[in-house]
């Protein structure tokens, strides 16, 4: 429910005495009043009130349907009346509506995938909020726009879906939805935000291989070798290669490698996987007849 000096719709029914049945015609008139059956009448308008207290009945009265928008709205009991140019006169004073408001507009509901996303699958974020007053509904909007959003108002409420691809460019991202309400009696809109940290799994990503050779970089000398990789989950497995000439040779695991440098074919990689994929890295050189350099 809203905050107090707000707009909200009501779904209302009501039902009648089968011997009243018949005296049910178009021109019958809905009566709210507030306080108790004897209140005051609430002004009947169709148009957004400025002033007080205001209704606007958007029912059916001859399909038993009640339903009404109060504007400008404060807590307390309501009656409904039904009052017809026959002898159907008929105070529904056994059925008060009852309207209580909290102090503070609710944020959005938002909802997000319960398993792990992974990179290239459909997401789908979800997120509601109330819309009490059908002349201003509630808008939902999506911060950032990664991809097609849907907005759908059902009954007293407002949902939006969000559906993107899954990226890793969005991992660790946070996605915001937004309500923006319109507050009656201020004559704006409110704005309350929820967020959401995206979370999604990718293969190893800018594999790259840097070196730190013992000084000098000579022959026999040590070659410190470090393999770094962005990826989720994390790496889990790295593997050394050298290249000599045409062959590729194995040479040990582990995310550094210290090794001991040839005269040539001092040339190396790293392959990465963390149980989504794998990737190479550049090959690192090193050349120990002059200043190292590394391509």
């Amino acid at each position: 429910m809203p905050a107090i000096g707000s707009c909200v719709t009501v779904p209302c029914n009501f039902t009648l005495e089968k011997q009243y049945e018949e005296y049910l015609k178009p021109e019958c008139l809905p009566i709210w009043r507030k306080g108790d059956k004897d209140g005051p009448e609430l002004p009947d308008l169709t148009e957004e009130s400025t002033g007080g207290m205001s209704v606007a009945f958007r029912g059916n009265l001859t399909a038993y349907d009640c339903t009404t928008t109060f504007y400008n709205v404060d807590n307390g009991s309501y009656y409904f009346r039904l009052e017809c140019p026959n002898k159907l006169k008929w105070n529904f004073k056994d059925e008060p509506l009852t309207i209580q408001f909290k102090g503070d507009l609710p944020a959005p509901l938002l909802t997000h995938p319960k398993e792990q996303v992974v990179e290239g699958t459909l997401v789908e974020l979800g997120c509601s909020a109330p819309s009490p007053c059908h002349p201003h509904p509630t808008i939902v909007t999506w911060t950032p726009t990664l991809g097609l959003s849907t907005q759908l108002q059902r009954d007293n409420e407002v949902t939006s879906t969000l559906t993107f691809t899954a990226s890793h460019r969005y991992h660790g991202n946070n996605v915001s939805c937004t309500a923006i309400y319109f507050k009656q009696s201020q004559g704006k809109n409110v704005t309350i935000s929820r967020s959401y940290q995206l979370s999604i799994s990718f293969s190893p990503r800018n594999t790259s291989v840097s070196g730190s050779p013992c000084h000098p970089a000579r022959e026999g000398g040590c070659l410190n070798l470090t393999c770094t990789s962005h990826a989720n989950p994390p790496v889990s497995e790295f593997t050394w290669y050298r290249i000599y000439g045409e062959h590729i040779l194995q040479m040990g695991n582990g995310s550094a490698l210290s090794i001991q440098l040839f005269n040539t074919n001092n040339w190396f990689f790293c392959e990465v996987w963390n149980g989504i994929g794998t990737e190479k890295s550049n090959v690192y050189k090193i050349d120990i007849q002059s200043k190292w350099i590394q391509n």
